[in-house]
């Protein structure tokens, strides 16, 4: 009898406060891990007109930044051999560009796009 009463007899109360604490906590969910968290979503070049430094590459954009560069009014002997350099002169162009129309500088500075001003066609895929 009192292995009876030790084993099943406090049954019950455990299974009504697991149900008492599903019915409480039912109604939330884990919060979504740091894959799940939305976060902002950059528009593709072909929809936004931006084209990200990233994707710019020797192979396939090193005349179309020349000519970007050319039309923000670089001197031809100015113009670095680099692909990087290339970037990088471009970004503080555009960075002056936006701040000029007055965007916030931290935000100017924080983008990793640029707005193409000449007739490059900027192929970013082969």
């Amino acid at each position: 009898m009192s292995r009876a009463l030790k084993e099943q007899h406090f049954s019950e109360e455990r299974a009504e406060a697991k149900r008492a604490k599903v019915d409480a906590t039912g109604d939330t969910y884990k919060p979504p891990n740091v894959y799940q968290q939305p976060r902002q979503q950059d528009l593709t070049a072909a929809v936004s007109g931006l084209i990200p430094y990233g994707k710019l590459v020797k192979a396939r954009n090193m005349a179309d930044l020349e000519e970007e560069l050319l039309f923000r009014h670089v001197p031809i002997e100015e113009i670095p051999k680099g692909i990087t350099e290339r970037k990088d002169m471009l970004k503080e162009m555009e960075d002056m560009r936006l701040i000029w129309e007055g965007v916030n500088p931290e935000d100017a500075v924080a983008l990793k796009t640029f707005k193409k001003l000449s007739n490059a066609p900027f192929k970013l895929s082969d």
